[in-house]
């Protein structure tokens, strides 16, 4: 969760405290759009569920951002021995089986999958605190844009 605190001192802007309510809300939907902008491009799919960030839910105080793909987890933070796990092994038969995707060089049987005895795992891409820094990195300007557009 990212938790953002702006305090602001209205004596030098006595026109700005009837018009907080309104930056506050403007500002954090603003910076809702652009961590949603970032989730997508970060992201390291080009399409599928992964890219599909939405607002899960919002108020004045608050935006919830989520993914339909349960699976986030696992490509933002790694698998196996990436992230603090063991090598993973097939828990039936001798070996674990997948599709392959294009960067696979590996030997594929006649219906295209391979086959590995056990796996190290994925390292985790942290695509998600990527994101959540580049948005970190744009708030003051957001919000200065903000005060600037409302308080006309």
């Amino acid at each position: 969760m990212v938790k953002v605190i702006i305090d602001v001192d209205d004596s030098q802007y006595p026109r700005i405290s009837e018009k907080l309510p309104q930056i506050k809300e403007k500002g954090l939907k603003l910076t809702g759009q652009d961590m949603l902008r970032n989730l997508g491009l970060n992201s390291p799919v080009d399409h599928g569920l992964l890219r599909q960030w939405f607002f899960a839910s919002t108020s004045p105080e608050q935006i919830e951002i989520r993914t339909p793909a349960k699976y986030a987890i696992f490509p933002n933070d790694g698998t196996g021995i990436y992230n603090g796990g063991s090598i993973i092994k097939p828990k039936k038969g001798k070996a674990l089986a997948f599709k392959p995707g294009p960067k696979w060089n590996g030997p594929v049987n006649e219906k295209g999958y391979a086959f590995l005895k056990y796996s190290k795992g994925q390292k985790g891409q942290h695509f998600v605190e990527k994101s959540i820094k580049q948005t970190q990195g744009k708030i003051q300007d957001i919000f200065l844009k903000t005060i600037s557009d409302v308080v006309k």
